[in-house]
């Protein structure tokens, strides 16, 4: 089995990559795929997403999609995905440190910090799904690669046409930014830039309340 970064995808994995995109996520949570594969190759490296995939001959295991946006100091995981018949055989895991690892060099190479990782994920309440998988299950994984829940924010992910928004929750991984130093008003700030730098929304947050969850504090 191979971890490696891609700026595009042979026919037949590409395929495989579209349909593993697609059965993992709710509909309402996808972007458009062609689209997000032909951005991989335009532009600055820096200013553009990127993809790491796991591969074991012409199959393809898994995938990640992420961003590093420098000026907002943030790394964004857009989504990652792993085939349903190899879940539970640490490819996801793998999948996410490689992305965490390639954040972690492109704030180095651009010559900046990244204070961490945030991500979506769905509410702990949303119902389990036989191949999108259970809520809470995703979480826990998360808190065991030291990722933390954000709590005291209502987050809603911008609409996808046709669909309308859809409430999730925010999970952050602290990186250059430990974890004791991410007060409600750090966490403000990043929330902040990230839906300013992502999600093109230019809202400021309010820190009231704001707080990273302790370890499985929230999925007890």
């Amino acid at each position: 089995m191979e971890i490696r970064e891609v700026t595009s995808l042979p026919e037949g994995l590409a395929a495989q990559a579209k349909a593993l995109y697609e059965r993992s996520f709710p509909k309402e949570e996808l972007n458009d795929f062609e689209q997000m594969m032909q951005a991989l190759g335009g532009g600055e490296m820096r200013g553009r997403p990127r993809l790491i995939i796991a591969v074991e001959g012409d199959k393809l295991l898994g995938l990640s999609f992420f961003k590093y946006y420098p000026k907002a100091e943030l790394g964004y995981l857009w989504y990652i995905a792993v085939d349903e018949s190899t879940r539970g055989s640490g490819i996801g895991t793998k999948l996410y440190r490689a992305t965490l690892d390639a954040l972690v060099q492109a704030a180095r190479e651009s010559g900046g910090r990244i204070k961490g990782l945030i991500f979506e994920v769905e509410r702990l309440d949303a119902e389990a799904h036989p191949i999108i998988g259970d809520p809470i299950r995703r979480v826990k994984f998360y808190e065991r690669l030291g990722a933390r829940l954000i709590l005291g924010y209502d987050y809603w992910q911008t609409p996808i046409p046709p669909h309308g928004p859809v409430p999730l929750q925010l999970m952050f991984h602290p990186l250059d930014l430990p974890a004791s130093e991410c007060t409600s008003h750090a966490l403000a700030l990043i929330i902040t830039d990230f839906l300013h730098s992502a999600q093109d929304t230019p809202v400021t947050v309010d820190p009231k309340g704001l707080k990273l969850a302790c370890v499985d504090a929230a999925t007890r």
